[in-house]
């Protein structure tokens, strides 16, 4: 039996992960503000709420998760926010400290609490995003602290050796993220919002139940397919067309 854990548990790509990952028959750990309820009833489902900002808890949360747990296939560090969007002179900076608090330190303080308490760590993949490096105007916060998440990755990946890591892109998914953006104004500044807007309700954007046994899949072949601590876009080489 797979041993997986995932962040952010309670909706979007985490949910789905979690539910495909129990459908195959993996025992998953997960963590998420939120409790995920149709998910806890699963007899192979270990959850434990928590805010994985509040940096001093972290640690004691992750004894509770993982208690007995001494060796985990997966770990799928995936709670993240968008935070403002918007031009960079009008972001705060407090804004954008809370994103990459959420998309950056909690990755940092999640993996210092796993590999403090399990022994053996497969693979761990982050979940990043093309924002990390189109440079698109408008992603501020968002895309760096995903670019910002991309090096921590690759640090991981120096300083665990035995561990794979990967910081991957899941490619654009229907989630309330989409709905955020796709309802703000129409503005030439920024084009990208016109791109996600034309790929709503089409197989550009899947919802991610559509996307969660392909992104299962991927993640399964990511020790063959890429160096470790390398950055990868589902959608690109040398992933593009993978199946399982």
């Amino acid at each position: 039996m797979q041993q997986i854990l995932i962040t952010g548990v309670s909706s979007g790509i985490g949910h789905a992960l979690a539910s495909e990952y129990l459908s195959r028959g993996a025992r998953v750990y997960g963590t998420s503000r939120r409790s995920p309820d149709d998910l806890t009833s699963h007899e192979a489902f270990r959850f434990v709420p928590m805010d994985l900002t509040a940096f001093d808890d972290v640690e004691a949360g992750f004894k509770r998760l993982l208690e007995g747990v001494d060796e985990l296939d997966l770990v799928v560090c995936n709670a993240g926010i968008l935070g403002p969007f918007g031009d960079m002179a009008e972001q705060s900076l407090a804004d954008m400290k809370h994103v990459l608090d959420v998309n950056l330190w909690a990755n940092k303080v999640v993996l210092d609490a796993i590999y403090r308490q399990v022994e053996r760590v497969r693979q761990v993949v982050t979940i990043s995003s093309g924002a990390a490096v189109n440079g698109h105007r408008g992603w501020g916060g968002y895309a760096l602290s995903k670019a910002a998440l991309n090096m921590l990755t690759m640090l991981y990946a120096a300083e665990q050796p035995d561990t794979h890591f990967c910081a991957l892109a899941p490619g654009v998914v229907e989630t309330s993220m989409q709905d955020y953006l796709n309802g703000l104004p129409e503005d030439e500044r920024y084009p990208s919002l016109d791109s996600l807007r034309s790929k709503r309700d089409t197989s550009d954007m899947p919802s991610p139940e559509e996307l969660a046994p392909r992104l299962v899949d991927v993640m399964h072949q990511l020790p063959e397919r890429v160096q470790s601590g390398q950055f990868a876009d589902i959608r690109k080489p040398p992933l593009a067309g993978a199946n399982g």
